[in-house]
Formats: C-alpha cells, structure tokens, sequence
C-alpha cells in the first residue's frame, strides 16, 4: 500500500503541478513528487533487502511482520533491521546516481551542471556501498555464496557487473555521458541478474527455519498458465520494446528550457 500511494503522488504531482500558474502550488507539489520518489527508492530497496533476508514463515506456510522488532536477521524478524536499513540506503544511493545520470545526459545550462556533479559524487557513495552490501548479504545467508558459484547465471552477471564498473569509472574519468548511462544501467540489471541467480531456486528462505522455505516450484504457477504465457508473454514484450524505442526516438536528445515547456513550469 506504501508503494502505491508513492506511485499514485508521483503521477499526481507530474499532472496537477502544472494546472495553476502559482509558485507555491507549484513547490508544493514539487516537494510531493521528490518525497515520494524518495520512499519508493527506500521501499524498493527494503524489499530487496527481505527477500535477500528471508521472511519469518512458519509450518503453515505463512508469515506476518511488523515493521520493527529487535533489528535481528534471525527468527520472527520484521520488515526493517540492520541489514535491511542497509540495503535500503544502498538503493537509495544507487537509485540517485542512475537519476543523476540519466539528467546529465538529458539536461543543459545549470541543470545539467548540477546533475553533473551530482553523478560523480553519487556513483562514488554507491560503488562501496554495494560491496559493502555484497559483504553483509554474505553474513546473512552464508551459502549464497556456494550457490551462486555453481549456478552459470551467476557468472554472466558478475561479468556484466564488472563491465559497468568499468564503464562508469572510464566515462566519468573521460566525461563521456552516453557511456555513464550505459554502464548505469548495466550495472542495475547485472546486480539483479546476479542476486536471482544466486538466490534461486529459494523464493523465500523462512528466518524461523529453512525447511520452511518457499521455492520456485511450490511458487510456480499451473502448467496451462506457463503453457499460456509462453505465447502472451513474447507478444507482450515486443510491444512494450516497441513502445520504448518509439518513446526514445520521439524524445530524443537534450531537453532544452527555451524550446520544450511544460505548461505553467
């Protein structure tokens, strides 16, 4: 419910900031939208974090969590603890850094020069922040590790991980922003390439006790849906590719303050 009253504000703000031409109005919402964009990252992030955790499932197959108990990882933990707080400023952080990015390479003027500077010091927070978060994964659940070396998966997304390290450390040594972007999103998509790989075929690992766990088999949906969505599922993604190469061809380039307005903004 948290992440959708947060995506319902972001999208209110974007189209009611606009409709009076009034400063106060407008900061109100532009306020709204940097809050709620701001607790998605943390939700996100603290999902994250539970999954990678574990969840308190019991015999019955169940579970129920407060926000808090005793900041534990073990037994009938809550949705926020050490570690999870930790993955959730780690995304915070992340998420930043791949925003920042993404207006450097979309902005001019001192837009652009803020959310330069903004991007390096960002992605030189979040890089040791994921490795510090890696460490902390490893503690929590000490045999993700084993599993993750003998799952091919998990080695194609440390290959892409290392790839975007590099790929952001060269573009912003060289300035080059289309190479930040690229290695911003790559680095996102091995990081969770990695973790699926590496967390697979657990869905859920019980805190209270492993054999409890959710898997990917019990998860699985019937045969006829998977039978369904190996037809629905190609369609669906070839138009929503299709709709993003349409979205970025339509807008493509920097945005400008003199030529491309928004209304009262």
């Amino acid at each position: 419910m948290l992440i959708l009253w947060c995506l319902l504000l972001r999208t209110m703000a974007l189209e009611v900031g606009g409709h009076i031409n009034d400063r106060l109005w407008q900061q109100f919402w532009d306020f709204v939208f940097v809050v709620s964009s701001f607790l998605l990252a943390v939700l996100f992030g603290a999902a994250a974090g539970n999954v990678a955790r574990g969840v308190p499932i019991d015999r019955s197959g169940t579970f129920s969590m407060a926000f808090f108990t005793d900041f534990n990882v073990r037994g009938y933990v809550g949705l926020l603890d050490w570690y999870t707080v930790s993955v959730a400023a780690c995304a915070v952080v992340l998420l930043g850094a791949h925003g920042a990015t993404y207006l450097t390479l979309k902005t001019e003027g001192p837009v652009h020069d803020r959310s330069a500077v903004l991007c390096r010091r960002l992605w030189i927070a979040a890089i040791p922040l994921i490795f510090i978060v890696s460490v902390e994964t490893l503690f929590v659940r000490s045999n993700l590790l084993r599993e993750g070396l003998a799952n091919p998966l998990f080695w194609l997304g440390m290959i892409v991980v290392i790839a975007s390290v590099w790929m952001l450390v060269s573009g912003i040594r060289r300035y080059q922003e289309m190479r930040i972007f690229v290695g911003s999103n790559s680095l996102i998509i091995g990081m969770l390439a990695t973790g699926g790989a590496t967390i697979y075929p657990v869905m859920l690992l019980s805190t209270v006790s492993p054999e409890y766990s959710l898997r990917a088999e019990q998860a699985a949906s019937s045969a006829n849906t998977l039978e369904s969505a190996l037809f629905w599922w190609p369609v669906a993604f070839v138009m929503a590719a299709s709709y993003f190469v349409f979205i970025s061809r339509r807008y493509s380039g920097k945005v400008s303050v003199r030529r491309d307005t928004q209304g009262y903004y």
